[in-house]
């Protein structure tokens, strides 16, 4: 299941074993000299909170050490830089490596199911002991 962003901020606080004042004080003042004080630190934690801006969340990635990816996609954003053409070729790139995969997935179950049966304790003829087998008794 896919987790919030709070519980993300949640998780990395925790691991730094900061305060909701020590993670306040860490990310500064934002653009516009905008404080982000512990009470709101606190509700972005509790998921009370879930409007945050692209300034927070790329601060929040830092000092956490989140996977951004995850934390673009549950901060509901997209990191700056990105627009809808990069995300379709995005998309395009993804297809075709599933497709690519699935078709050498497929190729290789037809290559197996194709190959000969080499027998392994006989001889060619299903008869005797293999050279191997001669080889030890001997």
């Amino acid at each position: 299941m896919a987790r919030t962003f709070g519980e993300m901020v949640d998780e990395g606080v925790r691991q730094k074993g900061w305060s909701d004042y020590q993670l306040s004080a860490a990310i500064g003042l934002l653009p516009g000299e905008k404080a982000f004080n512990a009470t709101q630190v606190r509700r972005l934690r509790r998921g009370e909170r879930r409007n945050v801006t692209h300034d927070l969340v790329a601060k929040l990635i830092a000092l956490l050490d989140l996977d951004p990816a995850q934390a673009w996609h549950a901060a509901g954003l997209w990191p700056e830089g990105l627009d809808p053409e990069d995300l379709r070729d995005i998309s395009e790139l993804l297809a075709t490596r599933r497709m690519t995969a699935a078709g050498r997935v497929a190729s290789l179950e037809g290559a197996r199911s194709a190959a000969p049966q080499f027998a392994t304790d006989q001889d060619v003829d299903g008869k005797g002991p293999s050279r191997h087998q001669a080889r030890e008794a001997a």
